[in-house]
């Protein structure tokens, strides 16, 4: 009888077991870049969680099948697509016109425009030798877009961009903190010693990314580089932030290319750029997947989902940081056409900064970033 029971109960165990192991392996793998977005990750019981060290590798994981879809930024797309990857759904940030997310058919472009911020009134595109200069962070789109255009214009040498002194301070989180570029960077706000993490890529460095960027502008620099909308997330009270108290819009403005200045809200027709917004993507074979996954997703855990209070796919405010898998600002995920390839998403302005830019290339940078090469 012991002999039978003891059967029954590896049985059981063996079943469930398998069971367990199967609906791993059912689950959607994600891809993370890093131990904030690891965290938020394993909250979502949705997907299986998969951490790379950076956007490159998790592309190269996406294509070998080590993972199945990653969030991507303009500045990684064209890699992507030399790596076989596909666009499935962007992100869409317009919180006054909700109309893309009823109906994908309403979006004609998924475009961020690129623009240059100051709060100076006297300085210009052809002005900025010799000023400090807020970057979001090195080899990111707020980075690759000035200096590439910089290059292309002849007003710094293609090969000098990490050394150059056009430029008099700068902050460019994630280049060599005892570096000029890392100048201006200030590391974490409360820390002992003061300045810990200082130009760490990541939250540690209070100048990161966009809106990072902008308050490096606001208490340091001269001039930064943001998608257009930064600048109304972090003012006129859109901002719990006690950095931003007070600030408005109306004090910023827009360097166009022509020497001339703009109010922040003529990004339309005074920009650098336009990119896609970031954009998620898988194997071309797993494509419809993740599409049927993400719509069911973002109707639980999207904004006003039936499930966001257990899970929330665009705020990171519970983890205590921003912008961790989807940006904070995003109101939906918006289906991307199957005729849409990376290369079609992106502006011709921006891949002219693109090979300028590198036309050498970058120090420390992985072979996939310089070759596509995909393979292990």
């Amino acid at each position: 009888m012991w002999g039978r029971m003891r059967l029954l109960f590896t049985a059981l165990a063996l079943a469930i077991i398998c069971e367990a192991t199967a609906s791993a392996e059912d689950k959607v793998r994600w891809c993370t870049t890093s131990e904030e977005e690891q965290n938020k990750c394993n909250n979502w019981t949705s997907v299986s969680c998969v951490q790379a060290d950076s956007m490159e590798g998790c592309i190269q994981k996406v294509s070998l099948a080590e993972a199945d879809a990653v969030v991507l930024h303009s500045a990684r797309m064209i890699i992507a697509e030399k790596c076989g990857l596909v666009p499935v759904m962007t992100e869409y940030y317009d919180k006054d016109n909700l109309e893309p997310c009823r109906d994908p058919a309403t979006l004609t472009e998924p475009f961020v425009y690129i623009v240059a911020v100051v709060k100076n009134q006297t300085l210009t595109w052809d002005t900025l030798k010799g000023k400090k200069v807020c970057y979001t962070a090195l080899n990111r789109t707020g980075w690759n877009i000035p200096m590439g255009l910089l290059i292309a214009q002849g007003k710094i040498k293609n090969c000098s961009l990490y050394d150059s002194t056009y430029f008099s301070e700068t902050c460019a989180p994630g280049a060599d903190p005892n570096s000029k570029l890392c100048s201006l960077c200030a590391g974490q706000e409360h820390s002992t010693p003061p300045g810990n993490d200082k130009c760490a890529f990541g939250p540690n460095e209070r100048y990161f990314a966009y809106s990072g960027a902008l308050r490096c502008l606001e208490e340091k620099g001269d001039v930064t580089f943001l998608k257009h909308t930064t600048v109304f997330e972090n003012t006129d009270g859109n901002s719990h932030e006690e950095w931003a108290a007070g600030l408005r819009s109306s004090d910023f403005r827009l360097l166009c290319l022509n020497g001339t200045q703009a109010p922040v809200t003529d990004y339309k027709t005074c920009h650098l750029t336009q990119v896609p917004a970031r954009t998620v993507a898988s194997r071309p074979e797993m494509r419809d997947q993740i599409l049927q996954f993400l719509k069911e997703q973002q109707l639980k855990h999207g904004r006003g989902g039936s499930e966001e209070d257990k899970f929330a796919m665009f705020d990171s405010t519970k983890f205590h940081s921003k912008y961790l898998l989807f940006l904070d600002w995003t109101q939906c995920l918006v289906e991307v056409p199957t005729t849409r390839t990376f290369t079609q998403l992106l502006d011709e302005a921006y891949v002219t900064a693109m090979e300028a830019l590198y036309t050498c290339e970058p120090p420390d940078s992985p072979e996939i970033y310089l070759l596509g090469r995909c393979q292990a």
